[in-house]
Formats: structure tokens, C-alpha cells, sequence
């Protein structure tokens, strides 16, 4: 059987899985960085104002500097979703640039710059890493339903390549009969090929992958498939082997009659 590549598929199905990757390290770290959050004692507000000095004398409370926890938080994100390895390469941002992005700025400015982390900022706080893991693991489902559209859009066009040169190579000692039944089979193949391509377009436009992340399926695709040569992977593939199976139709019209 010859071998057959859908080679813009397997571009971005290498694409895709270093993707994968990075969502998944990238949960794993949030994940690490809630338990380091959770085990914290949060500082109890304190009433500004007057308190009991020293010998009954009473003092004016002055700032209170940054806590432990504050300092603590800054420290466990660092170690942890900062540390992952693409960070530099994909991110490039400062520790509070990324915290905010993530974790939103009213929290951040607590971290940040009251220094104060509260019960309600450290509820605040995991409620705002629990929306970033659940993020990514919707992302990741999202990456795990991609994959499967790929994969079986690049078997079916892998199968119907490989039949097409079988059937070509048939050609030539083909009579007229049989070369007409060989066209109606590469008919039958080019239209598995143009099914292949509608499919990956109802899924591009339909709703389920917007749903999932927010955005629309061609956005998506923009983005996890920018290194590669066709932006919609499985589209340019089918075309090719259309063309494949059309160079072959047209080789049943067009070689000269066997003879006896």
C-alpha cells in the first residue's frame, strides 16, 4: 500500500499537542498555587484609629506594613505558575503583570500594594485561581475534541489517498469498463474527501468550540495553527487530495485504449 502524509495535519497536530502541554502544566501549577494559598492564616482587619500604648498610654496606629501572607502569596506564584517551563517564551511578563492578568486587579492591588491579605482578599483570591484551573481544564477538553476532529479527518484522507494510487496504478491495463468503474470509485473517494472538508467546517463554525472557550472555532484555529503554513490544516490537506484523486479521473479519459 503506498504511504500517504497529510503533512499540514501532522504539522499541527505537533502544534496542538505542545498546546496540550502547556495547558496542562499550566493547571497543574494553579493548582499547586491554591494549596499554598489555602494552608495561609489571613490577618484580621484592623479598626484604623487608636490603641492602647504601652504603660496605658494610648498611640496612634501607624501603617501596617506588608504581612507575612502578602509576601507569601508573591513568593508561591512565583514558584509555581511563573515557574513553568514556557513561561519566558510565551508569556515574557513580571510576576504582578501575570498575577493581575490571571487573578484580577483587585486582588493584585492587595497583594501588591496594600499588603493586607484579609479573609475576604485570601476568599477572593482562591476564587480567582479556581476560575483559572477551571479555564484550562475547559481549554484542554476543548484541545482533546480538536485533536480527535484532526486525527480522524487525517486518517479518512490518508485512506482515500492510498486507494486513489491503487486505483490509479490499475489504469493503464485497465479496459474502457473497467476504467469506468475505476472513475466512479475515485468519484466516490473525492466526494469522501469534499465530506471530510464540510464536516471541519460545521465544526469550525459551529457553536460547541465557542461555547467551550469564549471564542469562535476559526479564532481559535488562528491561533493554535499561526506556525503553520495553512492556517486551516485539514481544509488545505482535502484540497490536495482532491486534486490527487482528480489527476487520476482525468488520467482514466485521457490514456490511450488497450490493445489486444
Amino acid at each position: 500500500m503506498p504511504e500517504t502524509r497529510q503533512s499540514r495535519i501532522e504539522h499541527a497536530l505537533e502544534l496542538l499537542d505542545r498546546e496540550v502541554t502547556y495547558a496542562s502544566d499550566e493547571r497543574s501549577a494553579f493548582e499547586r498555587f491554591r494549596s499554598r494559598v489555602r494552608t495561609l492564616d489571613p490577618t484580621s482587619p484592623r479598626d484604623p484609629g487608636v490603641q492602647a500604648g504601652g504603660g496605658g498610654v494610648v498611640a496612634l496606629e501607624t501603617a501596617a506594613p506588608t504581612d507575612a501572607a502578602a509576601r507569601t502569596i508573591r513568593q508561591a506564584y512565583d514558584e509555581t505558575v511563573l515557574s513553568v517551563p514556557h513561561f519566558e517564551a510565551e508569556y515574557g511578563e513580571t510576576l504582578r503583570q501575570n498575577f493581575e492578568a490571571e487573578l484580577g486587579t483587585e486582588v493584585t492591588v492587595q497583594v501588591f500594594e496594600t499588603g493586607r491579605v484579609t479573609p475576604p482578599v485570601h476568599d477572593a483570591l482562591l476564587a480567582a485561581t479556581e476560575q483559572a484551573i477551571e479555564e484550562r481544564t475547559t481549554y484542554l477538553e476543548t484541545l482533546r475534541t480538536e485533536r480527535d476532529s484532526l486525527c480522524r479527518a487525517r486518517d479518512r484522507l490518508d485512506d482515500c489517498e492510498s486507494r486513489a494510487a491503487e486505483l490509479g496504478a490499475r489504469l493503464t491495463a485497465a479496459d474502457s469498463p473497467d476504467r469506468s468503474g475505476i472513475d466512479d470509485q475515485l468519484q466516490s473517494l473525492e466526494a469522501v474527501c469534499e465530506d471530510v472538508a464540510q464536516t471541519r467546517q460545521e465544526l469550525l463554525h459551529g457553536r460547541s468550540t465557542a461555547q467551550l472557550v469564549g471564542i469562535s472555532g476559526e479564532t481559535l484555529v488562528q491561533f493554535l495553527y499561526a506556525e503553520c503554513t495553512a492556517t486551516c490544516p485539514v481544509l488545505a490537506d482535502a484540497a490536495d487530495c482532491i486534486e490527487t484523486i482528480r489527476h487520476q479521473r482525468r488520467r482514466s479519459l485521457t490514456l490511450p485504449a488497450v490493445t489486444s
